[in-house]
């Protein structure tokens, strides 16, 4: 309540003060001559001589757009003339002419001698805005016992008009006069924007350090939007402002009418951030929509007259912009931060909410048109009502987290302390564990059997590289009196405990199927197709599914070569060298066959189609886990199948072992820079002749 007082009470004060007029006025040093005004028609080309020649009007002076309203929009020009006779203490005193606003641009002769002007006649014109008017009159000028005439030709522009504060006077009277009113129509407005520039500045860089506040990015810019608005208000007072370098139009469209819809645009999202409320999709875009409406609208206008048809639509759209941020306000819950957040609201715009009616009154009722503009003094205070309560705000927060930061020291120091307690504990729990991994990867290494070395017609090697501890790979040898007879390598999901939990399932099931089939003479594509129905029972419902390939081998002929039956369940198809060829190849299934599916998915259907090739002496056959030809280095490429090949191609004459090494040590240097993340195995199987097993056993 205290705070809504203050700011009543601040704004009340302010209009007040902002509202007031110089007591100079009934200065007896000062001629009133706003009821010496006559008018009259003119053309652009029109000379002071012309005037003597034309007939004069009464001139009421009282009103908004007087002139406008005296001879329309029609006539651009006219003629404004002033009677007076110098009082006795004036005669042989250098005189200033003080009218408080007069618009939109002129110039002054008095006796037929030009005086000065303001703004500019076209084709480059430019309004004297809401600047006050001050012409110099040498005592020379001054017929001391006879009439003099002032001569004022106006460029009528929009609602142009002149105010019935028109003085005469002592020079250093009429500056007084003129500079109390300058101050309020312009150099206020420019201190104000200096403050917001600053102000904008401030709060960027809180936005900057606190990204999460978006309020404080939208008042930042708010600040610079309202800087822009009010440059109009003391253009004149700045030099370069009516250099020529943009046209008046384009000025009003860019300084007035955008800044305008962007504040309206701003303040709209400020309310919705302020109180804290989440702002829809559509809304957001509905706004947006309206403001690229209506700045696409205003800068494609050609003339100023038809950027004045404009205005009512404009302001309606900038009305309903605004009233989509106070609809959150209606919407709010209403708990007790909230009514918080609207009563901050709701004094911050006090100043506006009293200021529109105050110039409604003022302008509208009263007529006084030389009058500062109260709804933007009512905005500024507004703005700087936003300032010290989004301060409180910060500071209130920043105060918050240094309380927080104290009790989490506090917090973390008894928890340290705790845990320092149970430190020794969990050191012995993590040994413990440590201690059962390793014992678990012991185990299921010595579960995958290396290569016996004594293998007719077979040069084995073998590399099991688990990721972790415990690998999701599995291989294994089917043998019959030292005879190879068949070979499966399977890849789990995932890798880690979970996935070698399901390795050390299947092992005994892949085992006991490739067994009973090979008894039975049954195909490796039925093995595999048994091998899935029975896996999938026995997980039940662990997620995990397995990738695999398999091989059968027949026995020998005369020519040193045998036939290979091998079905593939989703697995990276193995590599087979020609040695007769010189070739590398896939063993793939023919397009014409249909080949899909893992192990272990009861959701899908899967088809494992039987694949036969025969492997002479000196042939390879190489086949991986996916790690392998997946591993990445550090730009992102994949080791790949055709370096594989490479590789293979290259030291063909070489032992399996060696073959491997080589290969192992290609994929490290490959991807050395970027850490992996599969298990890997890989298996080399080169053919030797059968007979040289023969000899060996012979000499033993």
């Amino acid at each position: 309540m205290k705070k809504f007082l203050f700011i009543l009470i601040l704004s009340i004060s302010l209009f007040s003060f902002f509202s007031c007029s110089s007591k100079d006025d009934s200065d007896k040093l000062i001629m009133d001559l706003k009821d010496q005004v006559y008018w009259s028609e003119c053309t652009a080309w029109a000379r002071p001589s012309q005037a003597e020649h034309q007939n004069f009007h009464k001139f009421i002076t009282k009103g908004r757009g007087n002139i406008f309203k005296t001879v329309g929009k029609e006539q651009e020009y006219i003629w404004l003339r002033i009677f007076f006779y110098p009082p006795e203490e004036l005669k042989d005193k250098t005189l200033g002419l003080f009218i408080s606003y007069l618009h939109f641009a002129d110039k002054v002769w008095v006796n037929g001698v030009h005086v000065g002007g303001y703004g500019s006649f076209p084709p480059k014109m430019w309004s004297s805005l809401w600047n006050s008017h001050l012409y110099t009159i040498p005592a020379p000028l001054i017929k001391k016992d006879d009439q003099n005439i002032i001569l004022i030709k106006v460029y009528n522009k929009g609602r142009s008009g002149i105010s019935d504060n028109i003085k005469l006077g002592e020079i250093d009277r009429t500056k007084s006069l003129s500079l109390h009113h300058s101050f309020f129509q312009g150099v206020a407005y420019l201190f104000a924007a200096g403050g917001m520039f600053f102000t904008a500045i401030l709060f960027l860089l809180i936005f900057i350090w606190r990204k999460k506040e978006r309020e404080y990015l939208s008042f930042s810019l708010l600040c610079i939007a309202s800087l822009i608005f009010t440059t109009p208000f003391y253009a004149n007072n700045i030099p370069f402002f009516q250099s020529g370098i943009i046209s008046y139009l384009l000025f009003i469209k860019l300084v007035l009418c955008q800044s305008f819809f962007l504040m309206v645009f701003l303040v709209s999202g400020l309310i919705i951030e302020f109180i804290k409320q989440r702002e829809t999709k559509f809304i957001r875009d509905l706004r947006v929509a309206i403001l690229v409406f209506c700045s696409v609208a205003t800068l494609s206008m050609p003339t100023f007259e038809s950027l004045e048809k404009l205005t009512f639509l404009m302001l309606f759209l900038s009305v309903f912009q605004l009233s989509l941020g106070f609809i959150f306000v209606i919407k709010a819950d209403k708990n007790e931060k909230e009514k918080k957040d609207l009563r901050d609201l709701m004094m911050a715009f006090i100043p506006l909410f009293l200021a529109i009616p105050a110039d409604f009154i003022i302008k509208g009722f009263f007529q006084k048109v030389d009058t500062p503009y109260i709804t933007l003094f009512g905005w500024l205070i507004t703005v700087l009502n936003f300032l010290i309560i989004m301060s409180i705000r910060y500071n209130s927060a920043v105060a918050q987290n240094e309380y927080l930061n104290i009790k989490l020291r506090r917090e973390v120091i008894k928890q340290t302390k705790e845990l320092s307690e149970k430190n020794q504990t969990l050191e012995e729990e993590l040994q413990r564990s440590a201690t059962d991994l390793e014992m678990a990867s012991l185990v299921q290494k010595k579960f995958f059997p290396y290569p016996p070395h004594s293998l007719r017609g077979w040069d084995i090697a073998v590399s099991y590289n688990p990721l972790d501890k415990v690998s999701g790979d599995m291989y294994d040898f089917y043998m019959e009196d030292e005879i190879l007879k068949g070979f499966s390598l399977f890849d789990v999901s995932g890798h880690g405990i979970a996935a070698s939990l399901v390795t050390m399932l299947a092992k005994n099931i892949v085992f006991q199927s490739f067994m009973r089939n090979m008894r039975k003479k049954e195909s490796v594509s039925r093995t595999l197709y048994e091998i899935n129905d029975e896996i999938i029972e026995a997980k039940g419902e662990i997620e995990n599914y397995l990738t695999g390939i398999m091989f059968r081998f027949g026995n020998f002929d005369e020519n040193e070569e045998c036939l290979v039956e091998m079905a593939n369940a989703g697995h990276p198809n193995p590599i087979l060298y020609s040695a007769k060829s010189n070739i590398c190849d896939e063993l793939d299934c023919p397009e014409d066959e249909d080949h899909h599916g893992a192990i272990g998915l009861d959701f899908i259907t899967v088809s494992f189609p039987q694949i036969n090739f025969t492997m002479a002496e000196d042939d390879i056959l190489l086949f991986y886990t996916d790690g392998l030809s997946e591993g990445r280095n550090k730009k992102g490429e994949m080791f790949g199948k055709e370096r594989i090949k490479h590789i293979l191609k290259e030291n063909y004459a070489k032992s399996a072992q060696s073959i491997m090494e080589d290969l192992i040590d290609a994929y490290q240097n490959f991807t050395k820079d970027s850490k992996r993340d599969d298990d890997i195995t890989v298996v080399v199987m080169k053919r030797e002749n059968s007979a040289n097993y023969i000899e060996e056993l012979d000499e033993v």
